[in-house]
Order: structure tokens, then sequence, then C-alpha cells
């Protein structure tokens, strides 16, 4: 049975942006970005908008459009799905209970300064910016934003400067100074930021966000220099996570000298919270696998379908950090003095604690690493280490050695001694 056309009161939609890149010699750059506008001033705004993306486009006082008077990272917009201008265009059709539909304007507005939906309240997050995003979104009969769509994407960019009286009401209600104002859709943004990252160490970033943002189907997935392997699937992100020794030893540190080491799993321990860190600040959830010799030799060949049931079929990894046992002892001898090493890189920060455990004779009990597997991991191993110490009435001694202390016989982390201390600067005479 043939499918008969849709009805001519569909509904569909197409969204854009307003960018403002902000002037840092009059924003502080690592401060909030500003509160949302309340009623009144969303509603001026968006009247200033209207005009400006009505003479840009053509003509679209057919169309619905709907805009929040606030400002968002691009985090925040470009994200799997585009669920904020997603939700914007929900907000328009559930305002309307009309039997046909009827184009207007709605400039959402606040007086309490957060919008109750969640799905469109902006985070306001700390070093937001300089760039800063006001989205908007066109709803219409399918035919009409079907040929809005291309317009928009054919021209929104390269004649979407902002009229006069849009730059003054947008840096005034807001109060920014913004170097550039611009329309752009959101292709306009994705493509932006390849730009942004390409020649990089994060070159690869926007491949796994872009299959993730636009939705695309199968598997992405890439492999960085250091080893770093990523899967992308749909708004999942799957990843290895190595230790020092499992890198080493059978990881994709296993083919480097001895000597190489350290440089090594520093840069992949750079490149892997590089990109953790942005596919979480872009909505993806980031699934960490503790690697091991049987899944690294199925990865090898594994790909697609394949290489990401390989992942799933291991539980993730939960919980701020990871505790790897290298020795314990049975025996029942309390613990009287944990000896811990601060693995440190002076550009990445802390990489591991290495702790040995000795009892009262001085024999060592225990000998484990502690891996941050978030930022706050860092803090989490030093509450639980001193909080275990307190629990058996031991003492402690930490070590700070200033880099990563490991055997190069052996490929794997060790304690620090007295002799790793750094030399104390010399004193100029």
């Amino acid at each position: 049975m043939a499918t008969p056309p849709p009805s001519s009161t569909e509904l569909s939609q197409h969204a854009g942006v307003l960018a403002l890149e902000l002037d840092p010699q009059h924003a502080d750059l690592a401060g909030l970005p500003p509160e949302p506008l309340d009623v009144a001033a969303a509603s001026a705004l968006a009247g200033h908008l209207a005009k400006d993306l009505d003479r840009i486009l053509g003509g679209v006082s057919h169309l619905g459009l709907i805009l929040p008077g606030a400002l968002y990272d691009q985090t925040e917009i470009l994200r799997p799905g585009f669920p904020l201008t997603g939700a914007l265009a929900e907000l328009y059709r559930g305002s309307s209970r009309a039997p046909s539909f009827t184009p207007q304007l709605i400039a959402l507005g606040t007086d309490w300064g957060f919008f109750p939906v969640a799905a469109i309240n902006p985070l306001r997050r700390p070093g937001s910016g300089p760039l800063l995003l006001l989205p908007f979104c066109f709803v219409g009969e399918m035919q009409d934003i079907a040929a809005l769509a291309r317009v928009m994407e054919d021209i929104l960019l390269q004649s979407g400067e902002v009229s006069q009286a849009t730059r003054e009401a947008v840096q005034t209600l807001f109060g920014v100074t913004a170097l550039n104002l611009s329309f752009a859709t959101l292709s306009d943004l994705c493509a932006l930021a390849r730009v942004h990252w390409d020649g990089g160490e994060l070159a690869r970033l926007w491949e796994l966000l872009e299959h993730a943002w636009f939705e695309r189907s199968g598997v992405r997935s890439t492999l960085l220099e250091h080893g770093n392997r990523f899967l992308i699937a749909k708004s999942d992100a799957h990843t290895l996570f190595y230790t020092f020794d499992d890198w080493a030893q059978f990881g994709p540190g296993r083919a480097l000298e001895a000597a190489e080491l350290a440089n090594g799993y520093r840069g992949w321990a750079r490149a892997q919270r590089q990109y953790a860190l942005a596919l979480a600040l872009y909505g993806l959830h980031v699934r960490w696998v503790l690697a091991n010799p049987s899944l690294e030799k199925a990865l090898e060949t594994a790909q697609g379908d394949k290489a990401l049931a390989a992942f799933r079929a291991i539980p993730c990894l939960s919980g701020d950090y990871l505790a790897e046992r290298i020795f314990h002892n049975d025996s029942e001898q309390p613990e009287r003095q944990l000896q811990i090493t601060h693995q440190a890189d002076a550009e990445l920060g802390t990489l591991a604690y290495t702790v040995n455990a000795l009892d009262a004779a001085g024999q060592l009990a225990r000998l484990e690493h502690y891996y941050p597997l978030q930022p706050q991991g860092v803090q989490a191993i030093i509450d639980h280490l001193i909080q275990g110490c307190a629990e058996q009435g031991a003492g402690r001694e930490v070590l700070h050695p200033g880099r990563l202390l490991y055997s190069e016989t052996g490929r794997s982390l060790r304690a620090a001694t007295p002799e790793d201390a750094p030399a104390p600067p010399r004193r100029a005479h």
C-alpha cells in the first residue's frame, strides 16, 4: 500500500545561532556568562533579530520563530541530536492549540535568572567565553522549512551580519562588548569547530563529535599516535584506560625502548584527558573500559560493530579513581606506615599515586597504584589514603619526585626512594 504524502500541516524546524565573539579587553573570559534576560528584554531583542533574519533570508514572516533570551557556550549547542534547539521547537509547538499552523514570534525570558525548563536552562559555566551563542529555531510546514534550510545553509554565515540596532540591543541588554556578531547555522558551527581543531592533536576529535552530533548510523572509531582508542556509537564514547604497567607491557607502549616509556605514557595520558574531557563536555557519555591483553588482541583486527561488541562485553569503570593492586601480603599484621609516591608531570599534574604499605616489622604488606579517572579523582585518592591511615593508626610519608618513576627492567611503576627527591634549588652567591 502506498504511503500517503505528508499533510500540509505537518511541521518541521531548522535552527541557527547568533554568535557573539566577546572583546577580551572588556570581558572577564574566565567568569560567568550573563544571566538570561527578563521577558520584556527578551521580547525586545527577539524583535530586532526577527527583522534581521527577515532581511537576510528574503522574508520569513510565513514561519514561526522561537528564541530564548540567553547566551550559551558552544558545548551546550553542539550535542548529539542538538537537543537544545529541539527543545525550542517543542516549546513552540506546545504554545499553540490552534488546529492549523499560525506563525508567531516567541521570546523566552525569565524573572528568576533561570528558565524553569531544564532543557533550555543555560549552564553558565566559568570560562565559557570568548564565543557565546544565542540559538533560535524556525518552525513551519515541511516544504517551507526545507526551502528555508537550503537558503540558510547557503548564505547565512556569509551574509549574516547583524544590523546596528541589533548589535546595540545585544550589547546593552546582556551587558557585554562584542568584537563580532554574526548569524550561523548549526552546520556552520560544526565546520568552524573543525577549522579550530584541524592540524593539532585534536584533529580527529571533530570526526568523532560530528558522528555523534548528527547521529550518524554505525560506529566511528579512531586510533591516535600514542595508542588512544575511541569508538563512538550514538551518544556513547567507548575508550580504553591503561595503567602505566599495562600500557608499557602489553599495550601501545610495548614496542618502545624502556627509556622512552615515560614520555610515551605522558603523551597517552595527555591525549586521553583532552579527548575524554572534550567528548564529555559536548554531551557524550564516556565509557571507560580497563584494557587487558585479550581485548587488546581482539581490537587489533575487529572493526565497527565487532569492536563495539568487544568493548561492551567488559563492565565499564566507575568511580573517580582506579586502584591497581600489584602485591598483597596475606599476613594479618596490621599496616603501620604508608610510603606514598606522587607520580606527577609538570604539565599534566598527577598521573598516579604509588603506595607501599609496611607492617610493624618494616615488611611490605601491600603495593598499589591509584589512578585518577576524573578531575576530582585526585582529591578522592588523597581522602581515601588519609582515611585509611586514620582507621589503622598508621603513619604516612609522601614523596614528590616531580616525575614518573618506573623500573626499566620490569616496565612498571616503582616507589620513590630518598635519592629520587628533586635536588633543592641552588642559592645565588
